[in-house]
């Protein structure tokens, strides 16, 4: 009973830091390409948005959609509640990076700065809590 619950909440706890840890570098990644061609920042922007928005939860979504698809009109409904509460909570992420963008792409580097020096503490963080 032991290792089950060891296996539990502060597994999936360590695994969504990982993954977050992971989205910071790619989004520094992105932010650092974007500020040496600001005229082109929503492209390196864009490609890491659209990856985390759209590839990184395939594993997951794949699963849920087949499973749900037999339980007919029910299961769209099922689906459609949670797909708008994290639709909700990721769009003020996506809107905060467009911002982003577009201000570099004007020459505006205020709000770039501000998001490098916090994803830099983020990243460092991380790595000191892992070690």
């Amino acid at each position: 009973m032991s290792a089950q619950r060891d296996f539990g909440f502060d597994e999936m706890g360590k695994l969504w830091q990982r993954i977050t840890y992971y989205r910071h570098r790619s989004e520094l990644w992105a932010l650092g390409l974007a500020k040496q061609a600001p005229r082109l920042a929503m492209l390196p922007i864009g490609i890491v948005l659209g990856f985390w928005w759209v590839i990184a939860p395939l594993p997951v979504l794949f699963p849920i959609i087949l499973l749900f698809q037999n339980f007919g009109p029910l299961g769209g409904i099922i689906l459609a509640i949670p797909a708008f509460v994290v639709l909700l909570l990721a769009t003020p992420w996506f809107f905060g990076w467009y911002g982003i963008a577009v201000s570099l792409m004007f020459g505006r580097f205020t709000a770039a700065r501000a998001k490098e020096k916090a994803l830099v503490e983020s990243i460092r963080a991380y790595r000191v809590k892992a070690v």
